[in-house]
């Protein structure tokens, strides 16, 4: 029997570690292929390598597929990079496991496969979806070099079937991920998900999301759970399907499900505002609108396929059914002015989500219209590596002195709110606020338990 190891290399623990539901996911895939699958997840110890070193070495795997998050933090000017650390872990795997064959793959790899490879010296990778290819791998029929097998659909997708054995370190998270669908129809500009799972929709099926909600619940203890789909609305009549589903087990008498809550990723734009009501009823706590900016001629710039009336209706709705909402903001946009980013503030202090998560500067990925713009303005060179972090910010670079104000500003902005936040403003990882309002506060996102801003409406 083929022996599979994925390694999770992800250490970055904040806002707080992400359950590994994609890593799993590519594991049941290998195990239903015939494989013997183990789950490695490097953030679970303090000394990652020598436990890497140690699982190579008793677990002798035949190929190692390591899962790539991200290439960095995202976040200007407090970057952090972590293609060193991958090195290091690549380092590890040959020294422990010379025979195996080494597979690259998760989304930093999808999004820089060539510049991953190069960065760590490895011939092999997966782009997009790795289910098709963990299979085959499994089956010793892996083509080498870059593979690129999207699913036709997710009704195979799920968790392994015994998911303590494959993945030990599981007991750490509080919470637990599960996704309902892929695919991203949306046309956001410095967006890499319709590269990462294409723009073609593609759903699970609503009985296998509630039956997996049951199993982490059941076998994780995991009573938190997060939706990791980009945007669970992306196709509204799925998320209402989901969601009847979720609140028909809810009903039953002793329902495992009546003890889990979930938060999700939301486009501010609904049909109905009773689809708020549903996810509440569903189980749903709380919900985080990626608006990036509430300046009504800054939203067609961006790429978004909402307005500014359309986030009134869909925060007002949220709050009135009783979730938690937060506005996630990408300062420093095309077209973006002082005033433009004056009125993001004052629409965003006139709705009083619960908290608001700020950021200056976009960060420019390949393949994205915004890399296209910032090489055709000159604010990269057309061929330049991206690899290594450059944040556009109002026609400039972050940091640029021409746009000091819009630093500036954010900070000041955020100064003045209790319920804002700047993940960029300094280096998190070894903060010791953040992880003690996730010991004593509310379950759930991180921001669920930053200060309410003082006109906030308790429902």
């Amino acid at each position: 029997m083929t022996r599979v190891l994925i390694v999770v290399a992800n250490r970055e623990d904040f806002p707080e570690p992400a359950f590994p539901a994609g890593a799993l996911y590519v594991a049941a895939a290998a195990e239903a292929a015939g494989a013997e699958a183990r789950v490695f997840d490097a953030g679970a110890y303090r000394r990652p390598l020598p436990a890497l070193r140690a699982a190579l070495t008793d677990f002798r795997p035949d190929a190692v597929g390591l899962s790539l998050r991200n290439a960095d933090n995202c976040a200007w000017p407090h970057t952090r990079t972590y293609t060193g650390w991958y090195t290091r872990v690549v380092a590890t795997v040959r020294e422990a496991a010379p025979r195996a064959r080494l597979v690259l793959g998760g989304p930093a790899f999808s999004i820089f496969p060539r510049e991953m490879r190069r960065a760590l010296l490895t011939a092999d990778g997966i782009v997009g979806d790795g289910e098709t290819a963990a299979a085959l791998l499994a089956e010793g029929r892996l083509a080498e070099g870059v593979v690129e097998s999207p699913l036709a659909d997710l009704h195979s997708v799920g968790l392994p079937e015994r998911l303590g054995a494959v993945f030990p370190e599981a007991a750490r998270f509080r919470s637990a991920g599960v996704q309902t669908g892929r695919g991203c129809p949306h046309r956001c500009v410095y967006c890499t998900y319709p590269r990462l799972e294409g723009t073609r929709l593609r759903r699970r099926p609503p009985e296998a999301v509630g039956d997996e909600m049951e199993r982490l619940l059941g076998e994780l203890g995991a009573a938190e759970q997060f939706v990791v789909d980009s945007s669970f609305n992306a196709d509204e009549a799925h998320l209402v399907a989901v969601c009847e589903e979720l609140r028909r087990r809810r009903s039953r008498p002793g329902a495992p499900l009546a003890d889990v809550s979930f938060s999700c990723y939301l486009q501010p734009r609904v049909s109905d505002p009773d689809v708020f009501r549903l996810l509440a009823a569903a189980g749903c706590t709380s919900v985080d609108f990626g608006i990036d900016s509430a300046a009504e001629k800054l939203l067609p710039a961006l790429g978004k396929s909402f307005t500014v009336a359309d986030l009134r209706a869909a925060t007002r709705g949220a709050l009135d059914a009783g979730l938690d909402v937060c506005h996630s903001l990408l300062f420093g946009g095309p077209g973006e002015t002082p005033e433009t980013a004056a009125e993001t503030v004052r629409v965003t202090d006139e709705l009083a989500p619960t908290a608001v998560v700020a950021m200056v500067g976009m960060r420019i990925y390949p393949g994205t219209r915004l890399a296209e713009l910032a090489g055709e303005t000159g604010v990269i060179g057309e061929r330049g590596p991206l690899l290594e972090p450059r944040f556009y910010a109002a026609g400039c670079l972050a940091g640029d002195p021409r746009v000091a104000w819009l630093a500036a500003q954010v900070r000041e902005a955020a100064a003045a709110r209790r319920s804002w936040f700047l993940p960029g403003a300094r280096d998190w990882s070894a903060a010791w606020g953040p992880r003690l309002l996730r010991r004593l506060g509310k379950p759930g996102p991180l921001w669920r338990n930053f200060p309410r801003p003082r006109w906030y409406r308790y429902i």
